[in-house]
């Protein structure tokens, strides 16, 4: 389609619109101008047939027909009709016809006009003439009774060009109104867009300087209040613009920020395969590599796998897939490296390359591969020793009772270690899968504090280890699962009867830290080393002294991992302090923070109850699982 002008589709616009506007009503006036004209000639006629008839009456006809034509053929030519005497269908006399050729007419019996004359009325027809070959408006009427003249019928006729003639006229001065009437729109029209089409020029050109970056140009001048909205239009567009580029400025330091600021380290790559920019995460991986800009990867990072990924991208246009592969890197460091390839608006081929560390997921991986080490060493040793003197038993027919005794209680013994281990392994596993689902109700950490150094009290008399409860009087309630706590209090405590030396004391105490409540299990035993501390909430993690493990009482090194995944789940802390004597390296105190359901009491009263060994205790709860070390 044609891209017109906006000139010529405002000047050809407003023509069809005068054109519809004016054409309807000039085709009506015309069509009922033609009526009227048509019924005035006919009136006319009338007329001029009423006037003859007059004459005739008033003078008769002559004694011949002869001269009663030549009266006629006067009468016509003064009134400019064409008159005609009919009797019974025959032609008499005609004014426009010679009287000698008269009798040679044809009958006009069968005329209309002159069959309604006959009839008695009068008739008006319009028809075209044979006789003279022009079109007339005849009308005609019965005479009777006239001195002279043979009964018959009076005929005149008019020409229809005289009424023809007379509408041309009004018709050619109607067409020169129209024709002058749209000349005159159209070049006011023409003349009137001129002022329009310079504004809207002027607009063009400030709004093309803007684009050129001219932003302060403006529109001062328009021809009208309508162009003002326009001309506002503009004059924001390029105060906008202006605004924008100071915004892309202000994101792009921003952006630059984020990318220096990503924890992942970014390599930005240029067609040829150089860096072209890299953030501070990568600096730190490879220092010194922001000085270093366009060198290849492997110049930077020492891995030809890396480099030969990058050429392959390259140079592969039409492969947009994203590459990924795990490298390790110098001090232990594993890193996730993903290529993404682009085409930039020039249509280079260019490439992000990110490193991920994923160090940490490495060593949870380690993790999980030495639990599995671990949990496969802790039951061949019992599952060892129980296969081989359950096949001593069967090969060699006991001797001695009490060498049988003896073998059955080293099967039992070794049986109940793996119970225990398994059991505490089924604990953690419910712990890691209720996570965040543990229904959490008040429990009174009193009743758990209670029930726990109940449960340790057997073996606290056999080493004569004196439990203290100093948790102070008053209703201290914390919310958390009853089992899954009393599980804690019972490892935390059964750990510190078994690694402390005889004759020494085992405490639990309490303190308020604004809406917790912090526990602590304090012991005599041999200190914690630094390294330790955070180690032994692992799984199957058991400190060595010595290099024999200090525990030899066949625990498996995981109750202080279920420890640390319930109280995590309560969305609590669990941490040791060790040693709490510097001179010596003794005791260790385990903390375990939970959430308070009401405020415990400030006061410096404390029950500062011993626990004797012989006492019959408290009522209490039974934990759910046997407790592990």
């Amino acid at each position: 389609m044609k891209n017109y002008s906006f000139r010529k589709r405002l000047f050809f616009g407003t023509l069809m619109l005068l054109m519809v506007a004016l054409v309807p009503p000039f085709y009506f006036y015309d069509s009922t101008l033609r009526e009227d004209i048509m019924l005035d000639a006919k009136d006319r006629a009338i007329k001029v047939l009423d006037t003859v008839d007059h004459v005739l009456r008033e003078y008769g006809g002559d004694t011949d027909m002869a001269g009663t034509d030549a009266r006629l053929t006067r009468l016509g030519e003064s009134m400019g009709v064409r008159i005609s005497y009919i009797a019974d269908g025959v032609v008499l006399a005609d004014s426009s016809v010679p009287f000698e050729e008269v009798p040679a007419l044809e009958s006009h019996g069968a005329r209309p006009e002159v069959r309604k004359a006959m009839q008695g009325t009068t008739g008006v027809e319009v028809r075209y003439s044979t006789t003279v070959n022009k079109e007339l408006i005849y009308a005609a009427r019965p005479m009777r009774g006239v001195p002279g003249l043979p009964e018959g019928v009076l005929r005149i006729a008019v020409p229809v060009s005289i009424v023809k003639e007379r509408l041309s006229r009004l018709e050619s001065g109607m067409v020169w109104v129209l024709s002058l009437t749209v000349l005159a729109s159209a070049l006011i029209g023409f003349l009137s867009t001129r002022p329009l089409l310079r504004s809207i020029d002027a607009l063009a050109r400030t709004a093309q300087s803007i684009g050129q970056g001219h932003y302060s140009r403006r529109i001062r001048e328009y021809p009208g209040k309508e162009f003002k909205p326009l001309a506002d239009a503009i004059n924001g567009m390029a105060h906008n613009i202006e605004q924008h580029l100071s915004m892309l400025v202000d994101q792009k330091g921003r952006l630059e920020a984020v990318f220096n600021g990503m924890n992942e380290g970014v390599m930005v790559l240029d067609c040829g395969g150089r860096i072209h920019s890299c953030n501070k995460a990568l600096a730190a991986i490879f220092p010194g590599i922001e000085n270093k800009v366009g060198i290849t990867p492997i110049e930077a990072t020492m891995k030809p796998e890396l480099q030969k990924m990058v050429s392959h991208l390259l140079e592969h246009s039409d492969n947009d897939a994203t590459m990924r592969t795990q490298m390790e890197f110098s001090g232990g460091r594993f890193f996730e490296v993903t290529l993404v390839p682009f085409t930039d608006p020039a249509g280079a081929r260019r490439m992000v390359v990110v490193f991920y560390d994923i160090s940490e997921r490495e060593r949870l991986e380690k993790v999980r591969r030495d639990f599995v080490a671990n949990v496969s060493h802790e039951l061949k040793t019992p599952l060892t020793s129980i296969k081989g003197f359950a096949e001593t038993l069967i090969e060699t027919p006991p001797g001695r009772p009490e060498q049988t005794a003896m073998f059955l209680k080293t099967i039992l013994k070794n049986a109940n270690h793996m119970t225990k281990m398994v059991n505490s392994l089924l604990v953690l596993a419910r712990c890691q899968h209720k996570g965040e689902e543990t229904d959490l109700a008040p429990v009174d950490a009193h009743e758990l504090v209670r029930q726990s150094l109940r449960d340790v009290m057997h073996a606290a008399n056999a080493k004569g280890i004196t439990l203290a409860n100093t948790l102070p009087e008053g209703d201290i309630s914390v919310l958390g699962d009853r089992d899954g706590l009393m599980e804690v209090f019972r490892n935390l405590l059964d750990n510190a009867v078994k690694y402390s030396p005889k004759g020494t004391t085992v405490s639990v105490s309490m303190r308020p830290a604004q809406d917790r409540v912090a526990f602590c299990v304090r012991d005599e035993g041999p200190g914690i080393p630094e390294k330790a501390k955070d180690r032994i909430f692992e799984r199957f993690y058991r400190i060595e002294q010595g290099g024999e493990p200090a525990a030899k009482d066949g625990s498996a090194g995981l109750g202080l991992a279920i420890c640390r995944r319930i109280v995590k789940s309560h969305g609590g802390d669990i941490w040791v302090e060790s040693p709490l004597d510097p001179t010596t390296g003794t005791g260790a105190a385990f903390f375990v923070t939970l959430q308070a359901v009401d405020k415990p009491d400030k006061s410096d009263k404390s029950g500062n109850d011993t626990v004797e060994q012989e006492a019959n205790g408290n009522a209490g709860s039974d934990a759910s699982t046997d407790p592990a070390a």
